[in-house]
């Protein structure tokens, strides 16, 4: 089975580049998975998905607890929450998009609540903690 790990999110906006913090700290890990840094890449994500069976993507959540939760989501649950996106198009939407035109690989979503979203170069230390949580759940869905 092929599967990719993304990390999402915009560094310069804080806790919105937690998913780019976690796949850097997973890079340091031998894991059996291709890691990508997706940053704020929109609609060409569906060129890197498309190769796969499985994509665990990595991402700021708001909407699913308090600052610093992990929580591992299906993309069909996001309906009526939304990833933070600071994206050209966010992850949700080119997903929604793509099912109409090309067969797509199981999706995860492991989501880390965040606690603040603005300028800056810092993430806040509960999100920060939660990233070796969230590299535990990555594993855990490797492993499955």
């Amino acid at each position: 089975m092929r599967v990719a790990v993304m990390g999402i999110g915009n560094v310069l906006m804080g806790d919105e580049g937690v998913g780019v913090a976690v796949i850097n700290e997973l890079r340091k890990l031998k894991v059996r998975a291709d890691i990508y840094d997706c940053g704020t890449t929109g609609i060409d994500i569906l060129n890197i998905i498309a190769d796969y069976d499985k994509v665990i993507v990595v991402d700021a959540v708001r909407g699913f607890g308090k600052p610093g939760d992990v929580v591992r989501i299906k993309p069909e649950e996001l309906k009526s929450r939304r990833i933070i996106s600071m994206h050209d198009l966010d992850f949700v939407s080119v997903i929604s998009i793509a099912k109409s035109v090309m067969k797509l690989p199981e999706i995860v979503i492991i989501g880390i609540e965040v606690e603040r979203v603005g300028e800056g170069l810092e993430i806040s230390e509960s999100v920060r903690r939660a990233i070796p949580r969230a590299i535990e759940e990555i594993l855990k869905e490797l492993e499955g």
